[in-house]
């Protein structure tokens, strides 16, 4: 096996993948013969492959990383361990230690991260100052790194640590109610916020709660999207003196995922529906809101039973029965109702049940009625499409709907199906003359990049995703790859079965 040099060259790296490649097919055995052990494809990417495994590497991307990590300063590479290790959720600050384990003992910054007390509370002796000294980087105080990093999870064998570091800094001094300048955010928001990415830190949370902080409305909403059984979510009710009057957005995270017990840990806590913010922060009707959510009819039901007004109408105006209707919610009537309205949405609602006779005798029965639909009616096209109902996209089309037509965030039918996974819808679109290169209204990204980027998130949406498949089907008709980046490190990354049927189509191989 070939040693990678101390400062390896990415361009000459490329240039001996080139180089093996052409040597192959200008009938070099030996050339011929490594790339063969790899793939009958003779390809860039596959001679890039034969390369990155010549010096160890599992593929060309973990070269790649591998050269552009030694490149880099250990301070560039500690400060950009300590970012990921707050913000990131692909892995990388995992990955930045794995590749240079030297960041570990790199400076204070990184021993806050990764709560090594014992180096804390060596340099708190040497220099009391440390444990409030704001870093001149960031700004972070000690205490917000350490309650906001995400090592308590990245490796749970830190989380010790963690907690002990943050007791040194609060005995030696630190600020519990120290905002960070523009976020505003104290050291209880960075410990939420770093819940809301995955797992919350019970037992880091406890120590700030017992030390006197305060929840806010924002702690709350935060920690109700951590994986953890709600038990942050529990301890943070409990230590919130008045719930009724600080829950507000609170209920919009449990909403926004769809979970039920949140939304009732949260209403039996005091939290007031016909109080309910949005995401932004924006008063809303929690009704509405949830069946925006796609949300299922127990939580829909229990939202009414503590006060929500089942009637309150949305930022658009309409009511949450119409919205209903228009997102085939057939199991909400009961409990919302549905008889008084109008021609137009009863016939997108027959549309999206598969019903065509009663679609047809309503369009009979009101002349000019397609063209009376309006854009939340029409966009129900792009609903229908991202949770894989292909006989109601397959009659919308028959009936008139434009294919093109583009809800709210810009996406149309086959950006939202591709997203979702849904094979079978975007090949329909795309029989139907959907353009695969199509930008959306709202990033200018076509139908490819939203697959590659929902393989990586994974919706449920659909109810059978396959995103290889969605993949093939938009390449296949044409959809350029030029611009995709699979790397891992990418803000949103594929997921590694998909990086890796793109690389067969050759992208990443510059």
């Amino acid at each position: 096996m070939a040693t990678l040099p101390a400062h390896p060259s990415l361009d000459q790296l490329r240039h001996q993948a080139k180089d093996l490649l052409r040597a192959a097919r200008s009938g070099d055995a030996a050339a011929a013969a490594q790339l063969a052990a790899v793939s009958d494809r003779p390809t860039l990417s596959v001679a890039q492959l034969v390369v990155a495994r010549s010096y160890g590497f599992p593929s060309w991307p973990a070269l790649q990383a591998e050269v552009r990590a030694r490149a880099a300063s250990l301070d560039e590479l500690a400060a950009e361990f300590c970012v990921a290790s707050v913000r990131d959720w692909t892995g990388r600050a995992v990955r930045l230690l794995a590749q240079t384990p030297e960041i570990a003992g790199h400076s204070l910054a990184t021993a806050l991260i990764l709560g090594d007390a014992a180096r804390v509370r060596a340099e708190i002796a040497r220099h009391p100052a440390a444990a409030t000294r704001p870093d001149p980087g960031t700004g972070w105080t000690p205490l917000h790194a350490a309650c906001a990093s995400r090592w308590h999870f990245l490796d749970p064998d830190r989380a010790p640590g963690l907690v002990a570091t943050a007791r040194l800094l609060l005995d030696a001094g630190a600020d519990l109610n120290a905002r960070l300048g523009a976020s505003g955010r104290t050291p209880l928001n960075c410990a939420t916020a770093s819940a809301s990415g995955g797992v919350g830190h019970e037992a880091l949370m406890r120590l700030l709660l017992e030390r006197g902080a305060v929840p806010e409305d924002s702690d709350l909403y935060l920690t109700a999207f951590s994986g953890d059984d709600h038990r942050c979510l529990r301890l943070l009710l409990d230590h919130t003196p008045d719930v009724v009057a600080t829950a507000e957005m609170a209920l919009a995270a449990p909403v926004s995922t769809r979970d039920t017990e949140g939304v009732r840990l949260l209403l039996e806590a005091g939290a007031d529906p016909d109080r309910y913010a949005d995401d932004e922060g924006q008063p809303t009707s929690a009704v509405y809101a949830a069946v925006r959510a796609d949300c299922p009819a127990e939580l829909i039901a229990l939202l009414i039973a503590h006060g929500a007004d089942p009637a309150r109408p949305g930022p658009d105006g309409h009511s949450p029965q119409r919205l209903a209707v228009i997102r085939g919610r057939t199991d909400l009537a009961t409990i919302l109702g549905g008889d008084d309205l109008p021609d137009t949405t009863r016939f997108v609602g027959a549309c999206l049940t598969g019903d065509r006779a009663a679609a047809l005798d309503l369009a009979a029965a009101a002349a000019g009625l397609t063209e009376r639909l309006d854009q939340g009616e029409l966009a129900a096209l792009v609903h229908a499409a991202e949770v894989g109902n292909e006989p109601a996209v397959s009659l919308m089309l028959d009936l008139g709907f434009p294919i093109d037509v583009r809800r709210d965030d810009g996406a149309t039918a086959l950006h939202a199906a591709a997203y979702a996974g849904s094979a079978p819808v975007v090949r329909l679109l795309l029989d139907r003359g959907a353009d695969p290169e199509a930008p959306d209204g709202q990033w200018e990204s076509p139908a490819l990049e939203w697959a590659v980027i929902g393989s990586g998130f994974r919706p449920k949406t659909s109810p059978h995703p396959d995103w290889i498949a969605t993949v093939r089907v938009l390449i296949e008709a044409g959809a350029s790859t030029g611009g995709l980046d699979l790397s891992p490190d990418a803000l949103k990354p594929p997921s590694p079965e998909v990086a890796e049927l793109l690389r067969t189509y050759g992208v990443g191989s510059d």
